[in-house]
């Protein structure tokens, strides 16, 4: 199954899928990484969560406590390793520019 690349036109996605490409960690070493408030990291995690991408040890069903870690899926790394790939950025930035959604 193709990653996801379409979860790269949301806020701050890339940076957090960056973040967690060095393996688990904690929410509030996330949070310091990606320069994110408590709320929108939350919120940023649970999106790529759906696509599959991100994984958290523990319940979503509640906040995310400061030692609550998180990793990349093996989705995850797969599209970790296709956005350091430059023709990957090459054909985003055609896309956007096109006004392809």
């Amino acid at each position: 199954m193709p990653a996801p690349l379409h979860v790269t036109g949301y806020r701050k996605a890339v940076e957090t899928i960056d973040a967690l490409t060095e393996g688990e960690i904690e929410f509030t070493e996330l949070r310091k990484r990606t320069r994110l408030s408590r709320h929108w990291l939350a919120r940023v995690l649970r999106v790529l969560a759906a696509e599959g991408l991100v994984t958290r040890v523990g319940t979503w069903d509640e906040r995310p406590a400061p030692d609550a870690r998180f990793a990349l899926t093996r989705e995850g790394r797969c599209l970790a390793d296709e956005l350091a790939d430059l023709d990957v950025w090459t054909a985003l930035y055609e896309n956007y520019v096109n006004g392809a959604t």
